[in-house]
């Protein structure tokens, strides 16, 4: 298996002392995990304090405000550690990954990893394609990677259910079943956002940080800007729908918008 590792940037990476909580923000449904990361670290000011390596990993740049950046990095402050990448890893990688978050986490004397997730909701019966609104859209779910009550209380009373059935891959996978029996707990957040190719959810990136926000309260984070933006390009789409009803053509680009325009 390819080994990773977490290479930290000084003088900055001086900053993260033990009792800090890990962080874990790779690509999933709806892109709420990286709306997430990105608002979190614009929003605590968080400069990058580290970087994964492994020849494994893509050979990918990401420049964001004319800086060059790793394709995984962490960025943090004393009490905090993000690690951010906009690139979802391919299994094989998300073992590794996971197994240097672990280890990295331990390094540090953090006290918990949280890992966040997004999650498709399930049509209704009555609605096969999927066209009407989920109940639970932006409802956030909790699993442990052990059987720990009064953290299990802990993340009901940020506003997370107990999740009691479903299958998790990924990092927050990989993190969850290499984290049983390990002294620090693993905990992943799963919201359920919607999944419209190309548009972010901001909404359910909110309902993440916001979540994370009463578990750990010393982050204070307001997520009101995040919520207006998600209702700003609502309104936007409803007009370009309105607009030009019909299907995109076939020469309509399906890659990626740049990372600097699609998390503002």
């Amino acid at each position: 298996m390819t080994e990773y590792t977490w290479k930290e940037d000084a003088p900055a990476a001086a900053a993260l002392r033990a009792g800090a909580v890990v962080v874990s923000s790779f690509p999933s449904a709806g892109l709420a995990t990286t709306v997430a990361g990105h608002y979190m670290i614009r929003a605590l000011k968080l400069p990058r304090i580290g970087r994964f390596d492994s020849p494994d990993l893509a050979p990918i740049a990401v420049v964001q405000g004319g800086e060059v950046n790793p394709l995984i990095r962490v960025y943090g402050r004393s009490d905090l550690a993000l690690i951010l990448s906009e690139f979802p890893p391919t299994p094989h990688q998300a073992t590794g990954i996971a197994r240097t978050i672990l280890e990295g986490a331990r390094a540090h004397g953090a006290r918990l990893i949280v890992c966040l997730e997004g999650i498709v909701p399930h049509p209704e019966e009555d609605d096969p394609d999927g066209t009407s609104v989920p109940d639970d859209l932006g409802q956030v779910w909790a699993v442990c990677s052990r059987t720990d009550p009064e953290l299990r209380r802990t993340c009901e009373a940020a506003g997370a259910r107990t999740l009691e059935d479903g299958v998790i891959g990924g990092v927050s996978g990989a993190l969850l079943v290499q984290g049983i029996g390990r002294e620090i707990p693993v905990v992943t957040f799963l919201v359920s956002a919607r999944a419209t190719e190309g548009l972010p959810d901001h909404r359910a990136g909110a309902a993440l940080i916001e979540t994370l926000d009463k578990l750990l309260p010393e982050l204070k984070i307001d997520t009101q800007p995040l919520r207006q933006q998600a209702e700003q390009i609502e309104r936007a789409l409803r007009a370009a729908l309105k607009a030009h009803p019909a299907a995109p053509s076939e020469e309509t680009p399906k890659g990626p918008a740049p990372a600097a325009d699609m998390y503002r």
